[in-house]
């Protein structure tokens, strides 16, 4: 997927290393088979409010109101 596309970093407007591109490819095939968005922007989505809810339960930062 993300890994078969030459140009994919760039589309993306971001450097992604050879290693990061493998996980997005990943991700994308798990969620296509579970008929989830495959795009970039839902992952990120997804993996940072999965980071943010870590940081605030080991209580490194304060959940917003």
């Amino acid at each position: 997927m993300a890994t078969e596309h030459p140009d994919a970093p760039q589309q993306f407007g971001m450097r992604l290393s050879a290693e990061i591109m493998e996980r997005v490819s990943a991700i994308q095939q798990f969620r296509q088979s579970n008929n989830q968005s495959t795009n970039l922007s839902a992952i990120v989505e997804d993996a940072l409010e999965v980071y943010y809810e870590d940081l605030v339960e080991s209580g490194e930062i304060q959940d917003e109101p």
